[in-house]
């Protein structure tokens, strides 16, 4: 019995060290996969970040009936954040007929409009929404991408 119970110790003991090494070798140097900012998920209205915001990217997406959506990355100069804004040239003829998403290249976090800290899909009679934001600062890149039916179009990094 008690060769058993050191067989088991032993080879309990194995796993452990083996386990303790292979983490430490192993895992390092791991990137951790997705980045935590204050700013990440607050709406662009928080701590004035909106007051400083320039549009960086900026696309047209066209409708087949000739109506158009304005789709922008906007990037606060004082936050070193960005977020997505789309904008429809005629109001929302069904809920939730457009809407926009902010991501960031680096852990590709990403943010719609409908998101917490976004203003809401854009329903019937309305015209324009905005994403949360997300931590934009060199290294970084973010993009926007708009969804309208039938159409998609994002614009480039920033």
């Amino acid at each position: 019995m008690k060769a058993l119970k050191r067989r088991v110790s032993y080879i309990s003991l194995t796993f452990v060290a083996f386990f303790v090494l292979f983490g430490t070798f192993s895992f390092s140097n791991t990137k951790v996969s997705a980045e935590t900012h204050n700013y990440d998920g607050k709406s662009p209205y928080y701590d004035d970040c909106a007051a400083s915001g320039v549009t960086k990217k900026s696309l047209r997406i066209n409708n087949s009936d000739g109506s158009y959506a304005n789709l922008e990355l906007k990037f606060s100069t004082k936050c070193k954040t960005a977020w997505a804004k789309i904008t429809l040239s005629r109001p929302a003829k069904t809920n939730g007929e457009a809407t926009a998403l902010v991501v960031r290249n680096t852990d590709n976090k990403q943010y719609h409009c409908g998101s917490t800290g976004g203003n809401g899909e854009i329903n019937i009679g309305q015209t324009s929404c905005y994403t949360p934001m997300v931590y934009d600062l060199d290294p970084r890149k973010s993009k926007a991408v708009g969804f309208w039916p039938f159409t998609r179009g994002e614009t480039d990094w920033y």
